[in-house]
């Protein structure tokens, strides 16, 4: 039988203090552990060299991160994306140690998340440039930046312009999980074309369309928090948008919650509730030390490298 590296991740949260829902808009927020275990089974013989890099969570003004734990036969550093800034955990093998010994990790790491209601930020002319670039799965140009411009004529105003967009996507998109080929790859043409996916393609499709209309916006991933539930496993990523606006700053919005839960549709344009992980921001990245040179398309969970290449064959069970 063929060996493989697999990735159990089993995400369990725990809650600590969860503030009463009727807070005002702004005031709410959420405590929580985050527990992540990583098995590494089967590994092949001929191992050379494992590396693994894994998500840092954001320490910011809406989520504070503490007593961050690493445990397993690695050593670990910080490193950082230099295009968005994202940090990671990036691992290497202790010294004289059997790889195939080296079978598991765990990380754990405290987290306050606050509502997010907003947040000024004077971008300079290079920061704007680089929100208003493709990516490439989140292209600017032909037939999404004609259909922007379509959905927003009339309108002068760029919040005016963001929320037709917003609107748009929420009448015209289906929340479906029914197709890997086309939900969850993050391709804003894919999901124009069949008309649905989820949280990854409605927010590729934003940002595609916020950009075309030069509208700077980015892309934000991380993990969804059960709103109700105190302990338990998480079911996989949950990503978002922020786009910029002069003398206002960064706006966020959540068009696929605001799509699955109609009665916030007004909420999600301009808040973003506490029950998510912020792990990294943008697309495209490239990770430090890696021997892939090729960014990307997301990062959310643990990417692995065995004998200098990119390890395809990972398994998740969130």
């Amino acid at each position: 039988m063929r060996k493989r590296i697999v990735f159990f991740l089993i995400l369990a949260i725990a809650g600590v203090n969860l503030h009463d829902a009727t807070y005002a808009i702004g005031s709410k927020e959420k405590d929580f552990v985050i527990e992540e275990k990583i098995f590494l089974e089967e590994l092949p013989a001929d191992i050379s060299e494992l590396r693994i890099w894994i998500p840092y969570p954001v320490n910011d003004n809406w989520q504070e991160v503490e007593d961050f734990k690493i445990d397993g036969e690695f050593e670990s550093r910080i490193v950082k994306d230099k295009r968005f800034g994202n940090n990671a955990v990036f691992l290497t093998p202790k010294k004289d140690i059997d790889l195939e010994s080296a079978s598991k990790i765990s990380v754990s790491f405290r987290v306050k998340r606050r509502e997010y209601n907003g947040e000024y930020q004077s971008l300079s002319l290079k920061e704007r440039q680089g929100f208003l670039k493709a990516d490439r799965g989140v292209p600017v140009s032909g037939r999404i930046k004609k259909l922007a411009h379509q959905i927003t004529k009339g309108k002068k105003e760029e919040l005016e312009k963001v929320r037709a967009i917003y609107e748009y996507l929420i009448n015209e998109l289906n929340y479906s999980k029914d197709d890997p080929n086309v939900c969850g790859i993050g391709n804003s043409l894919l999901t124009l074309k069949h008309k649905k996916g989820i949280c990854t393609d409605y927010h590729s499709l934003f940002v595609s369309m916020a950009r075309s209309i030069g509208i700077p916006a980015k892309f934000e991933i991380g993990l969804g928090i059960p709103q109700d539930s105190q302990e338990g496993h998480l079911h996989g990523y949950h990503c978002w948008a922020k786009f910029y606006i002069r003398g206002e700053g960064w706006v966020g919005v959540d068009v696929s919650e605001a799509d699955k839960h109609p009665e916030k549709i007004e909420y999600f344009f301009g808040h973003l509730d506490e029950n998510r992980v912020h792990l990294t921001t943008g697309r495209d990245i490239k990770l430090d030390f890696a021997m892939n040179q090729s960014p990307l398309n997301y990062f959310v969970f643990p990417y692995a490298e065995l004998n200098g290449r990119q390890f395809t064959d990972v398994n998740f069970d969130l």
